[in-house]
């Protein structure tokens, strides 16, 4: 049988999983593993990057580092700024696919950055995917690295995509723009985030384990939450594990889909 047939009917569900992901915390992930198969990368990142500030991170992806530490934390504590495609995404890249050797300086492959970071993080090659939307502060750039040169024909598959994921993801992108005005008011909302956080899962957790979901939807690592709270990275992983078995959920992701929940049923 032809294998070929198999392959189409990965990407085939892959997508459908993506359709059913529309508009929900899960998109970002179901985006990057649809992308996957269709041209095979070993890592990828979809951020949001902004004028003046730290860029915000929707997904992560890097199977081959399972079990060891995000860099992401390291990249966004200000190695971004060295970021040859966020620097291009400041001085306006237009939207679609673009290339690291379009980019990147003519030096770059023996800069400090990439010797020493990206080199070991992102790999030898980097593709983007650039989305600039109007209905969010800023652009999102989907990042895909590899430890090889990518192959013309990769970029190629990827470039045929482009098109339909980008008007996806401004789909998307609206979509939850609508939603979280839907759901606001103009009243103490700082006041009312800060509020849900407080209480949040005190009907399940122990205060150690609310105190460590606070840090978490706030986007601290593992390790970051250790040093912060004086305990070991496996106490903080026990942690995790209990409250999550106690919320019934298994990923970080549908802890934020629990707390915007939370959130909702306290604006309304």
């Amino acid at each position: 049988m032809n294998s070929r047939l198999f392959t189409e009917i990965a990407t085939h569900h892959a997508l459908a999983r993506l359709i059913d992901n529309l508009n929900k915390p899960r998109f970002w992930k179901n985006l990057i593993l649809f992308l996957n198969e269709v041209i095979p990368f070993d890592n990828a990142l979809a951020l949001q990057v902004v004028a003046d500030g730290t860029p915000h991170v929707f997904a992560e992806y890097c199977p081959a580092g399972a079990g060891s530490p995000s860099p992401v934390p390291f990249y966004l504590n200000g190695l971004y700024l060295l970021d040859p495609f966020l620097q291009s995404a400041h001085e306006g890249l237009a939207d679609g696919l673009h290339r690291l050797e379009e980019i990147a300086p003519d030096l770059f492959r023996q800069s400090e950055y990439f010797l020493t970071y990206f080199r070991d993080v992102v790999g030898e090659d980097e593709v983007q995917l650039v989305v600039n939307q109007t209905t969010i502060k800023g652009t999102v750039m989907l990042s895909f690295g590899a430890r090889t040169r990518f192959h013309p024909d990769s970029i190629g598959r990827l470039a045929v995509c482009t098109p339909w994921v980008i008007s996806l993801i401004k789909q998307h992108l609206t979509c939850m723009n609508t939603l979280s005005n839907d759901n606001c008011d103009n009243g103490d909302l700082p006041g009312r985030v800060q509020q849900t956080l407080a209480v949040f899962g005190a009907e399940l957790l122990s205060d150690r384990e609310m105190e460590i979901a606070r840090l978490v939807l706030r986007g601290n690592s593992s390790k970051a939450i250790a040093e912060r709270l004086g305990i070991s990275p496996e106490t903080v992983k026990v942690h995790r594990r209990n409250l999550y078995n106690k919320l019934g959920i298994s990923t970080q992701p549908e802890l934020f889909s629990l707390f915007i929940q939370a959130l909702e049923h306290e604006i309304k």
